[in-house]
């Protein structure tokens, strides 16, 4: 009848029409963020993530397989078993089909998987705190500066944590379900979308942590065996991975990189000076901005209005997961797993404050907007050191054949399309380079590391040019065209073939 009011029980077009409107805002929000400079160099941030990530994805375009994720940098074959290549996998999915590039792909694979979170985030929030907590949660997540950087970076850690709060979605609302059937389905689902969360990066496993904890007040319903069941994918690539890095011959990488990965975990103190302000300056300069961590601060020392502490223990178990490998903390990805509970508390921050004090409530939603806008905007500009990558990468490939071995920065490998031998600069990262031949050498200059390579079959030598203010590149490139053969010599690139020059009689 016309003018009737509908039933509270019964969904009905102006009950959804909040949350559609509210859900489409965010995917605007995160995708339109995002995508901004789409096409640049992924050589912003952390450099030696996302290049090793873009080399895999490339190889299995090529066809190297899932099981076998292959680098470009020698010695042969190169494993990179960090973590199964999902997130590569779905770049290639999205790349083959629209023509896009392999490094726009992976920005908008990790934006995709931004989005998902946000909009998991929102639909968990909604039906436990309301609408209003869960519009400025999901507008805060959408922002927030760690968020923005990774967000569109190349690399798996946004992927993860998408999947993984898209998982705790779907086991949260198959615990709400009234209809069996509908709850087996969501709890499936939520099992896959775990599963691969946790494989395409497993220092998240403590996250199982808040998610078990959500369901504790319906204990007969949580199937504790099955969610524990969830990190079994991890378990069986990581022992097909220790198995691959350990065959004889190729690239001792692997096995280099978990003796150094384990080594690091806990070696920094969480307790020390140093480490509080670098936490300080990470949290209110890097990551949430200063009105979002007090926001939060604030928002999650109170129960929210469903009456439970899940947040407050999400955030409470990755603070300490973060403690334990605080010698990571420097690789500010680790600081993402964080991310959802911050806007959990901002969101109830600002919804108290629009509803106590309206202006306020504005004028400290716009004060957090533009500072995550300030904070975010280096991450959409090539750092000045790479900025003739492009110009160099294309020297490269009109002077070296595709199949010759090339000592090069790595991201410089990859932009060319070229396999070689990873430049290094410092003793320690040029020692680890030569003890992945299996003859770890101690050596001090660069030069020494060119002729290393060069006696294991390098045949070309190319850099980014000299900007005069890096005193290490200037001395090399000094050293490189007194003693072997110059083909180009550019203000964005020096290219040289790894031949002794003719002496004259």
């Amino acid at each position: 009848m016309d003018g009737e009011t509908p039933s509270p029980n019964q969904p009905n077009a102006t009950r959804r029409t909040p949350v559609a409107i509210l859900v489409g805002l965010a995917l605007v929000l995160v995708l339109g963020i995002r995508a901004i400079h789409a096409d640049q160099p992924i050589v912003e941030n952390f450099v030696g993530r996302q290049i090793p990530t873009a080399m895999v994805a490339r190889n299995l375009a090529k066809g190297s397989g899932f099981l076998y994720p292959q680098l470009d940098t020698a010695p042969f074959p190169n494993y990179f078993v960090v973590e199964p290549p999902i997130y590569q996998s779905l770049v290639i999915a999205l790349a083959t089909p629209t023509g896009l590039s392999i490094t726009m792909a992976g920005r908008f694979v990790s934006a995709i998987a931004w989005a998902i979170m946000t909009m998991s985030l929102l639909v968990m929030i909604r039906s436990r705190e309301g609408i209003g907590v869960a519009a400025w949660a999901a507008m805060a997540l959408a922002v927030f500066p760690l968020g923005v950087r990774y967000g569109r970076a190349f690399q798996p850690d946004s992927l993860a944590l998408g999947l993984v709060m898209a998982g705790f979605a779907c086991w949260d609302q198959a615990m709400r379900v009234q209809a069996r059937r509908a709850g087996q389905i969501l709890i499936a689902l939520a099992w896959c979308l775990l599963a691969a969360g946790f494989a395409s990066r497993a220092i998240l496993v403590y996250l199982l942590v808040p998610i078990a904890f959500g369901r504790l007040r319906r204990v007969n319903s949580i199937h504790l065996p099955t969610l524990a069941a969830t990190v079994l994918p991890a378990v069986v690539w990581y022992a097909w991975a220790f198995s691959l890095s350990n065959r004889a011959g190729g690239s001792l990488a692997s096995a280099d990189n978990q003796a150094l990965w384990l080594g690091a975990a806990g070696a920094a103190s969480p307790f020390r000076p140093e480490t509080a302000l670098f936490v300080i300056r990470v949290l209110c300069v890097r990551a949430f901005t200063p009105v979002g961590i007090v926001l939060a601060v604030w928002g999650l020392g109170k129960r929210g209005s469903s009456g439970d502490r899940l947040w407050l223990v999400w955030a409470g178990t990755t603070i300490l997961a973060m403690a334990l490998v605080s010698a990571k903390l420097h690789h500010e990805y680790y600081w993402l797993p964080i991310a959802p509970a911050v806007a959990v508390g901002v969101g109830r921050s600002l919804d108290r404050i629009m509803r106590i004090q309206p202006r306020l409530g504005i004028a400290t939603t716009l004060a957090m907007l533009g500072l995550s806008l300030a904070q975010s905007l280096p991450t959409f500009e090539t750092p000045r050191e790479w900025r003739s990558i492009i110009a160099a990468a294309q020297a490269v490939q009109g002077t070296v054949p595709r199949d010759a071995l090339v000592v090069a920065p790595e991201a410089l490998l990859f932009q060319a399309d070229r396999r070689g031998c990873r430049l290094e600069w410092t003793p320690p990262a040029m020692s680890r380079a030569t003890g992945e031949w299996g003859e770890k050498q101690a050596i001090e200059k660069p030069i020494e590391l060119v002729e290393f390579y060069r006696l294991k079959g390098a045949r070309f030598f190319a850099d980014l040019g000299d900007a005069g203010d890096d005193p290490r590149r200037k001395d090399l490139h000094d050293d490189i065209r007194r003693r072997y053969k110059v083909m180009v010599d550019l203000p964005s690139i020096l290219v040289a073939e790894l031949a002794e020059p003719e002496t004259s009689h």
